[in-house]
């Protein structure tokens, strides 16, 4: 009987996923804000 712990682990690997989509995806969002900050500031 290891349905529960079957889904259990599915749905923890599934947000370890999700979470590492999201820094992924935040990583790139801040990268390219600091980019346009900087040139924002070397552009003067």
């Amino acid at each position: 009987m290891s349905g529960p712990d079957r889904n259990d682990q599915e749905f923890a690997q599934r947000r370890r996923r999700a979470v590492r989509t999201a820094m992924v995806f935040g990583g790139i969002a801040l990268a390219i804000y600091l980019v346009f900050i900087a040139s924002g500031v070397i552009g003067r």
